[in-house]
């Protein structure tokens, strides 16, 4: 459900079953097409609809968020958030306080995945400065179970009956907060694992590899080894160990020395998914330090996931330093 939006409001929801993207700001109508394009498609993928997302060009999209409710190997629910710019999301989780979810300044996004997972409220960092302690709805939203709308601001509740109905909610969400109400972003717990998408109406499929095919896989080149071909999910580490496989999955393991153990056993996570490499810190004890191809060096916090592009570095510490460089012609 949402709020409509008011005169002021300038925030897009498109919603299909098990997704909702919202976007800020005017986006062209090229940009709408692709992205609703991917979202309503039989075969939806959340990292087919964030690469509909362009970042730069002309029709970049400056701030957007995405949630997609997902499965994992074990079959147990998950739902995986994408944030770029000032848009944030609100994550109230049965087990957890809830928490407030942004893109952190990280480009082009940022990437988490919650479990057990009863409501979300996206919205923009402006509207508030932290989360409600309770998932609260006016009573007077808008459904919504598939289309395009514009909005103020959009719930999804996965678990109703931990939802609370009071008709000063609409002016409680717009009105600033203590900030003591606000959960840091670093309490995030990201976890990655090998996932099976739901379908539009509820059944799960594979996600398609097929047009991976036709994208050039990008190279890893680790210390003084020589540059490996990204064909499948690699984890590094002092002693790696890959999350619990199913049938067909296939990983890489590198081992890299690290005699003041300054490197965590199972440190990073590196996956090429399109077009796009993604590094995952994997909630290490002395983090992982990035530099971006003409930019200054930036520290990951644990748990957080990056899209790297070409000739970037990864320092994961005791001189073990990973580049990602373009595929062979």
């Amino acid at each position: 459900m949402y709020d409509a939006a008011s005169p002021s409001g300038s925030q897009l929801a498109l919603v299909v079953p098990g997704m909702v993207a919202l976007l800020e700001g005017a986006n062209s109508p090229t940009v709408l097409s692709r992205l609703w394009g991917e979202m309503s498609s039989g075969s939806v993928s959340l990292e087919r609809v964030v690469q509909a997302v362009p970042s730069l060009g002309a029709d970049a999209v400056s701030s957007f968020a995405v949630a997609a409710l997902e499965t994992d190997s074990a079959g147990a629910a998950v739902l995986s958030v994408v944030a770029r710019g000032t848009s944030v999301v609100d994550v109230y989780a049965a087990d957890s306080a809830p928490r407030r979810f942004s893109s952190q300044g990280l480009r082009p996004w940022h990437l988490a995945s919650f479990s057990r997972v009863t409501g979300l409220r996206f919205g923009a960092s402006s509207d508030a400065v932290g989360p409600a302690e309770m998932l609260t709805v006016s009573g007077a939203e808008l459904p919504l179970v598939l289309g395009v709308a514009s909005v103020d601001s959009v719930f999804w509740m996965l678990d109703e009956g931990r939802t609370v109905v009071d008709a000063s909610a609409r002016r409680q969400i717009l009105e600033p907060r203590a900030a003591t109400h606000a959960a840091d972003d670093a309490e995030i717990t990201l976890e990655r694992v090998p996932v099976r998408r739901l379908g539009r109406h509820g059944g799960t499929h594979e996600a398609d590899g097929a047009s991976t095919d036709r994208i050039r896989p990008s190279r890893v080149r680790i210390g003084m080894q020589a540059p490996f071909e990204l064909h499948v999910p690699v984890y590094v580490g002092r002693r790696p160990r890959g999350p619990r496989q199913i049938a067909g999955d296939q990983v890489v393991l590198v081992e890299v020395p690290s005699p003041t153990r300054e490197v965590s056993a199972t440190h990073l996570h590196i996956v090429q998914r399109g077009r796009e490499v993604i590094v995952t810190d994997l909630q290490s004890t002395n983090g992982t330090g990035v530099t971006l191809p003409g930019s200054p060096r930036i520290k990951l916090k644990q748990g957080d996931s990056i899209v790297l592009p070409p000739y970037s570095r990864v320092d994961i510490g005791d001189g073990n330093v990973i580049e990602i460089l373009p595929g062979a012609d």
